[in-house]
């Protein structure tokens, strides 16, 4: 499934009970922000942003997103950076797919020693 939100492609494909999210953009590639030094109150933020945008981004409130058991917050703030806010209760990977960065969003599960 695809959708936008803002100036921003959101990719979701779910697969082996868990959820991959590509995000692209018109104005620019877009790449996770694995280097921000601010200061954050929300753990479980990820935030994306535009490489050299043709021009930046509008700010956009915050919106709840569900697909099956998996319920995400999207934002963009007014320096046009998508944020993405997730439960506790998801593993959250990071990786590369198809030269893009990918999210790739699992349930924890609590698993019992025998």
């Amino acid at each position: 499934m695809q959708f936008t939100f803002g100036s921003y492609n959101i990719r979701t494909h779910e697969l082996d009970q868990k959820l991959s999210l590509q995000v692209t953009s018109e104005l620019g590639e877009v790449h996770l922000n694995n280097n921000d030094s601010r200061t954050s109150g929300f753990p479980n933020e990820v935030c994306f942003y535009i490489e050299s945008p043709t021009h930046k981004p509008e700010a956009k409130g915050l919106k709840k997103f569900t697909f099956g058991d998996y319920t995400f917050i999207l934002g963009i703030n007014y320096a046009g950076e998508l944020f993405l806010f997730h439960s506790v209760k998801l593993y959250v990977g990071k990786k590369v797919i198809n030269g893009k960065d990918t999210l790739t969003l699992a349930i924890l599960k609590d698993f019992k020693a025998k």
